[in-house]
């Protein structure tokens, strides 16, 4: 092959300290996923640059594409267990549609819990809709791109089968950007869960109000009840 190179013998010490890898300091599968995440964007990048065929890279660049998305859906389904008591027995999979049926699952009984599905659901679509066409593409059987065979020893690709690395990447970046930052677009609701096992009096001194973030369009309405309900009082200060 002609990307074969001998490795140079005169690499200075700071060249030779570059290719030390630390891995003990991946302290979650999420650090795994920057780093399949980079190495994707580094293979892409060096054929686009070079002009090559993605076929000589293309299965072992699908696999990292495939184990990164399983990985971040099992990392988040743990996180989100957190809040709704699901159970994790069913992360015990390679396969990535099963994992984002279950991602789903939990998902929807926090957002329900919280009440926050309506509120992120166009945000939420957006992101999905990218993710659940990668994962169509990537296949159904955990052994893509691992194998040529699956365990029944079929083939597992046609051999008409054609992916369009070109979309499969934009898909790709658009479903990292959701599942790298799950935790994010949900945190101030479950911010609120994670303060009553702090403080739980929290729960009753609020009357509630604080649970949920009310929408714009309902403030008006609440401000004027809760002036209803409530006198404001004026501190005097005498000096």
């Amino acid at each position: 092959m002609w990307y074969k190179k001998q490795l140079p013998d005169n690499l200075t010490k700071r060249e030779l300290d570059r290719l030390k890898a630390y891995i003990g300091q991946a302290n979650s599968d999420m650090n795994l996923v920057g780093q399949y995440e980079n190495a994707i964007d580094i293979l892409i990048n060096h054929i686009v640059k070079k002009g090559d065929r993605i076929d000589l890279i293309a299965s072992p660049l699908l696999y990292l594409i495939r184990h990164s998305i399983e990985l971040a859906l099992k990392e988040n389904i743990r996180y989100l267990n957190k809040y709704s008591h699901l159970g994790l027995g069913k992360i015990q999979t390679h396969s990535i549609d099963n994992l984002f049926s279950e991602f789903e699952r939990h998902y929807n009984k926090i957002a329900n819990d919280l009440s926050f599905k309506v509120e992120l659901e166009s945000e939420y679509d957006k992101y999905t809709n990218d993710l659940k066409k990668l994962i169509h593409s990537l296949g159904t059987d955990w052994s893509s791109f691992r194998y040529t065979k699956s365990n029944s020893g079929t083939k597992v690709f046609d051999h008409t089968k054609i992916l369009n690395i070109y979309e499969m990447k934009n898909q790709f970046d658009t479903s990292m950007v959701f599942l790298t930052h799950t935790v994010d677009a949900i945190s101030e609701f479950t911010d609120y869960v994670d303060y009553l096992g702090y403080d739980p009096s929290v729960e009753s001194i609020s009357k509630g109000f604080v649970k949920y973030r009310f929408p714009i369009s309902q403030k008006e309405w609440l401000i004027k009840n809760l002036n209803k309900s409530f006198k404001t009082s004026k501190i005097m200060i005498y000096i």
